[in-house]
């Protein structure tokens, strides 16, 4: 707060309002102050109330905030969860000063429904607020009670952090806002960790030239404080991010356009692993050269996807704040679980999430863990009896994951409860109340369903309240930024062309999971710290197909292969692997032994 934490703000403010003084000079150059300022010349008054306004500016997001956003969206989501118990609100503003994305909970989106995406938040209209402040002074900011601008806002304590482009811009800043007047200070540091991870992530997405990064521990090479330059092939520095600049005790400008040799006593980079760097003031930095990766997607086609992605997830978010159920499709293995379990990321930590995969259960007991049971309603039961999921549930969220596979007669109990919000335990003669948000999931045609009378339409229509349908993987185009980010969980930075390659020829058939699976194995079996190859199967189940020989003998032994592999691939489940194969379970039964 610049020093200036015990000066009367308010009386400040207001005089300053009317005369345009201020008691001591100093503070003229506070970026709280000039911050006023632009508030004061655009004839804003300290007592305007923006919450009573209607007619707030307002922007539709581009492409650009779109993908700034979706890379942003698990540090918002991080950051609420560390910090969402006190009732904090998490907002990105791009350098236009409009909100591109927000994290908080149902009763601060309440409070906050004036500060919504897509509105833009300078100075004429919400005055002097933190991240409009730290975007014009380009520094990390806090601000409390009367050093907003207005009144409305004395409540407030805000922290803010500008995203440098690596060029000597800003893209935008990342702020938390909360109306308990808590302790900023412990929100700036954990958001300046936060802005270090998302620079360096666009630095890396973005990079077509070299990057060194360089820091003064192995351990740091890699997270988010790593220093980075880019540089061409004249070795002449394009970009750094701001790490880079504190160790170098340079500016931007300094150090833009000039060569590495002007900062370093320069041996020959290494191209892979890891190796010792001298500056010319002598320091010693630990090193890594990462290498430029080749993309074989468009950059634009896998902004597209991302954007895509992102929209689908807006869209469900709002449809499910008012109770409209969600239904998400797609093969085994694309993420539809992790697509729930994103919807419900965007609401508080404490209210139930409760998932039932409606095709693991036997049928006998599915009914009982759905709805309970009261004490003696079948052998075996509990004395006093057992919530069941549903009642669980209640003031949160049902996931009924592969609802395909719900009985009949247990789907006509989903819907009754769907259509009055009460059910019936098991042997119970007393209604109880359950309301919650719904959400299913399957792998399974439902229209088709329905038609075959195997699953009821009316169930079909009030689940379908907004649907999702998640692409499998050899569809997508944003296969290779999925790749980054799970090598990154597993601590890989590079990979080779060969990588790229097998990525987008291979078919994918176990989707989102399988990728995983083969990752975390040829990161396993490598022993370099760049990623040459991925051990795949030898054959896929399509690769087998095709081989398949007209020869009796070689078709019943080749039939049996491909049913054991489906089912490996499925995790021993006959159910998923009849169904992908479009046979019928008691023919994968027979081809077991």
């Amino acid at each position: 707060m610049h020093g200036h934490a015990n000066y009367p703000w308010k009386d400040i403010k207001h005089r300053f309002f009317e005369t345009g003084s201020l008691p001591n000079p100093v503070l003229a150059d506070s970026p709280i102050i000039q911050g006023w300022q632009k508030s004061r010349q655009a004839g804003l008054s300290p007592l305007t109330k923006v919450s009573s306004l209607h007619d707030f500016p307002h922007a539709a997001l581009t492409d650009s905030d779109q993908y700034l956003a979706e890379l942003a969206q698990p540090i918002l989501q991080d950051t609420w969860k560390i910090f969402g118990q006190q009732d904090i609100s998490v907002f990105l503003i791009n350098q236009q000063r409009k909100i591109i994305a927000e994290q908080h909970n149902d009763f601060a989106h309440q409070s906050y429904s004036f500060l919504q995406t897509g509105r833009i938040v300078d100075e004429a209209v919400f005055g002097a607020i933190a991240p409009t402040c730290s975007l014009s002074c380009q520094q990390p900011l806090i601000m409390v009670g009367h050093q907003h601008y207005l009144d409305e806002f004395s409540d407030y304590s805000c922290a803010s952090v500008p995203i440098f482009d690596g060029q000597g811009g800003v893209l935008g800043a990342l702020d938390i806002t909360s109306r308990q007047g808590l302790l900023a200070s412990n929100w700036l540091r954990h958001l300046l960790y936060q802005t270090y991870k998302l620079e360096n992530q666009l630095l890396i997405q973005q990079s077509e030239q070299h990057l060194l990064v360089f820091q003064h521990s192995p351990d740091l090479l890699g997270n988010a404080y790593s220093a980075m330059l880019e540089y061409d092939d004249r070795q002449i520095i394009r970009k750094a991010n701001q790490m880079a600049l504190k160790l170098l005790n340079r500016d931007i400008h300094d150090v833009l356009g000039q060569p590495l040799q002007h900062f370093f006593l320069m041996p020959t980079i290494q191209q892979s692993g890891d190796f010792l760097i001298q500056s010319c003031d002598h320091a010693l930095f630990y090193a890594r050269q990462h290498r430029p990766q080749i993309q074989t997607i468009p950059r634009q086609a896998i902004r597209k996807s991302v954007i895509f992605q992102q929209q689908q997830l807006q869209q469900a978010v709002k449809a499910i704040r008012a109770n409209i159920p969600i239904l998400i499709t797609g093969e085994t293995g694309t993420g539809k679980d992790h697509f729930a379990q994103q919807i419900r990321q965007q609401f508080p930590e404490n209210l139930p999430f409760i998932s039932i995969n409606c095709g693991a259960i036997p049928e006998n007991l599915l009914e009982s863990e759905l709805f309970g049971y009261e004490g003696g309603a079948f052998t075996g039961a509990k004395h006093k009896g057992e919530k069941g999921l549903v009642e669980l549930a209640d003031q949160g969220f049902l996931f009924l994951d592969e609802i395909g596979d719900l009985p009949m007669h247990l789907q006509v109990k989903v819907l009754r409860v769907l259509q009055d919000q009460q059910f019936y335990r098991v042997g119970g003669r007393q209604p109880i109340q359950s309301k919650f948000k719904l959400i299913c999931a399957t792998n399974q045609d439902l229209p088709t369903q329905v038609k075959q009378q195997q699953f009821r339409s009316d169930l079909y229509y009030r689940i379908r309240g907004y649907e999702v349908q998640l692409l499998p993987l050899r569809q997508r185009n944003d296969k290779l930024i999925l790749m980054q980010h799970i090598l990154q969980e597993l601590g890989v930075q590079q990979w080779s062309v060969q990588v790229e390659q097998q990525l987008e020829q291979y078919d994918w058939h176990g989707n989102i999971r399988e990728l995983i699976h083969v990752l975390k194995l040829s990161v396993a079996l490598s022993e370099q710290p760049i990623l040459e190859h991925l051990y795949l199967p030898e054959q896929s189940a399509s690769a087998i197909a095709e081989q398949v020989s007209t020869s009796p003998a070689d078709l019943e032994q080749q039939t049996r292969q491909l049913i054991q592999q489906v089912l490996q691939q499925e995790q021993g489940n006959v159910s998923k692997t009849a169904k992908r194969l479009n046979i019928s379970r008691t023919t994968v039964y027979k081809y077991l032994h």
